[in-house]
């Protein structure tokens, strides 16, 4: 009885995934795909922690488009493996440090543990859950609009040590279902609520670069707060990110570029002065 409190149990939150579980996306980018994302990473790279920047750099056109190019690509990839339309939200490029991440889902954040229909002290939450307990989970502040994730390794198993990307299956258990090491081009996709707690375990010698892609479904709406923030955690080290506001700026840049091109050119009539054929292009 003194483990617990007494008061209604919350329902667990709605999420956005569905269908949930994993799924390997093997040999995702080439070789030129990786050689691009560590040449932008170089450019444009800083770490949250201790920045170097007063504001997020902004990609040149070029950039912007290797990056949204590369990430669209796995986006399209989890479409096929989840049957549904995605849409891409964000995507980074990190480079794991000696913290790593601890076990966490995307979308949700540990709320509290039940038995019983009576909540669980703290001191006893973790003992009670490896009992079996029932842990609630409420929605992320943040990206609860989301729904799936993805890693993609940018560099081979050889050149560091740790950096393993764990799998668990229930909050609270010290040893993972699974754990990986991937080749560089490969990845994992997965949901984003509690059925996919996950976890980076530090990077002890070498050096660790990795995509990740989070994703949201068409009809979702992006909250304003959102549209510039940047993924970090302790554990990211280095970083780029390509944020839903890169993806506006430089989505209104091609519409002006196209909307140019489509007006005609003014034309030389007999006496040498140039005529416009139809539209007034002062006006555009």
């Amino acid at each position: 009885k003194d483990a617990a409190l007494n008061h209604p149990q919350p329902q667990q939150p709605a999420v956005l995934c569905g269908p949930h579980g994993r799924h390997e996306l093997p040999s995702i980018l080439s070789e030129d795909d990786i050689r691009r994302l560590h040449d932008i990473w170089e450019k444009h790279r800083d770490d949250l922690s201790q920045p170097r920047y007063k504001k997020k750099p902004i990609f040149s056109e070029e950039d912007f488009d290797s990056f949204e190019l590369i990430a669209q690509k796995v986006v399209d990839a989890m479409t096929k493996q989840f049957n549904q339309p995605l849409l891409l939200d964000q995507a980074a490029v990190n480079s794991t440090n000696r913290y790593g991440h601890p076990p966490h889902a995307d979308n949700v954040q540990f709320d509290s543990v039940w038995w019983d229909g009576r909540q669980i002290k703290q001191r006893d939450e973790v003992e009670a859950a490896r009992a079996g307990a029932e842990v609630l989970w409420k929605a992320a502040k943040t990206t609860s609009y989301r729904n799936y994730s993805a890693s993609i390794a940018l560099t081979d198993p050889h050149e560091y040590g740790g950096g393993e990307l764990e799998f668990f299956d229930r909050w609270g258990s010290k040893v993972p279902v699974t754990s990986m090491r991937l080749p560089a081009g490969s990845g994992m996709a997965f949901c984003g609520c509690q059925r996919s707690i996950h976890a980076v375990t530090g990077v002890k010698w070498g050096f660790r670069l990795v995509l990740l892609v989070w994703t949201r479904h068409p009809e979702a709406r992006v909250p304003t707060e959102q549209l510039h923030v940047c993924y970090f955690r302790p554990g990211s080290g280095q970083s780029i990110w390509l944020t839903e506001e890169d993806n506006r700026r430089f989505a209104k840049k091609k519409e002006r570029r196209e909307r140019r091109s489509s007006q005609p050119l003014p034309s030389l009539s007999d006496d040498g002065v140039f005529e416009q054929n139809m539209l007034d292009l002062s006006l555009s």
